[in-house]
């Protein structure tokens, strides 16, 4: 490696990330998902008055003309809050949608699954971006008939659909990277949220008149979720300045950050449930939310095994 290669974000990026998270706990807090798994219209003209929808998106072009690492760092702000699947296909499709005329659209998140696609449902969406393994398309949502899936389970309403015929665009290889770090980005905010909730709750919960916190099996659990927060911050932030400055390794930095930062998600998430208990698993309370959404997520990158699998198949060539 170089002397001058670099691996983290600077001041100036995390203070710019820092500013936009602010409004994010009144404008998205974890406690509306009880109530919608969608978000509101407010909160989607919200978060494009925010700027959100077009970080990476070229000045000229009416977005912020900001990188990768801005990115990954206000999506991680966005994890955190467990936003939706759509607000994230939204700003993974904001070039496209700005080269096809598509700027002011709102774009659900689908996935193939066979010969149909999986729709997470989401009712401010005129758009569909499909992902196929290694590709992904834009498509005009068509308001056909649709086979609904469990939507308890998913924290989302789930619809079996025909795959899109009025194709709007096809988005390009460094596209795809964005969009794998994006989903790579989310899941590092879902465990570092994970990791605040189940310290916080160590803390106030007492045992035998004392915080469960000071118990060894309860700290182990803190200090592997802080370690596993940790790595999927670190990785995605390593992959995103690779990708901002071209390097070689780029697609590797992108691919081992989605498998970090989805299993972090899963475990913290897991964790987070088992320290909070019997409440942990109640409908009313939030732990569940953030295991659910994570496996949303992961559902839509493709898993975490055809992550493992593009890994080993990438060329040892940087």
């Amino acid at each position: 490696m170089q002397a001058q290669t670099r691996y983290h974000s600077d001041a100036e990026q995390l203070a710019l990330a820092g500013t936009i998270e602010e409004s994010l706990d009144s404008l998205v807090p974890v406690a509306r998902l009880h109530s919608s798994h969608e978000e509101s219209a407010d909160a989607w003209a919200s978060l494009r008055d925010l700027g959100v929808f077009g970080i990476s998106v070229d000045e000229a072009q009416g977005g912020s003309g900001l990188g990768a690492v801005e990115e990954a760092l206000i999506v991680m702000g966005l994890g955190r809050r467990l936003v939706s699947p759509a607000v994230l296909a939204t700003i993974g499709a904001g070039s496209a949608l700005v080269a096809t005329g598509n700027a002011d659209k709102n774009v659900a998140a689908a996935y193939r699954r066979g010969q149909r696609a999986v729709m997470v449902e989401e009712s401010q969406a005129s758009v569909i971006l499909v992902r196929d393994g290694d590709s992904a398309a834009l498509y005009e949502r068509e308001r056909a008939q649709s086979r609904s899936i469990d939507r308890r389970l998913w924290l989302a309403g789930l619809s079996e659909i025909e795959t899109p015929r009025d194709l709007i665009a096809e988005l390009d290889a460094r596209d795809l990277l964005r969009l794998r770090l994006i989903d790579a980005a989310a899941l590092a905010g879902m465990a570092a949220a994970a990791l605040d909730m189940a310290v916080a709750y160590a803390g106030i919960r007492e045992q035998f008149g004392r915080p469960i916190g000071t118990f060894q099996a309860i700290k182990h659990h803190c200090a592997n979720m802080a370690m596993a927060a940790r790595c999927a911050r670190d990785q995605t932030s390593f992959a995103a300045v690779a990708l901002d400055d071209d390097r070689d390794d780029a697609a590797l930095q992108v691919e081992c950050a989605l498998l970090v930062a989805g299993q972090a998600a899963l475990d913290n998430a897991g964790k987070n449930i088992q320290i909070h208990g019997g409440i942990g698993f109640s409908d009313e309370a939030d732990p569940h939310l953030f295991l659910k959404r994570a496996q949303l997520q992961l559902a839509i990158a493709g898993g975490l095994e055809a992550t493992n699998e593009r890994i080993v198949d990438l060329p040892a060539n940087w």
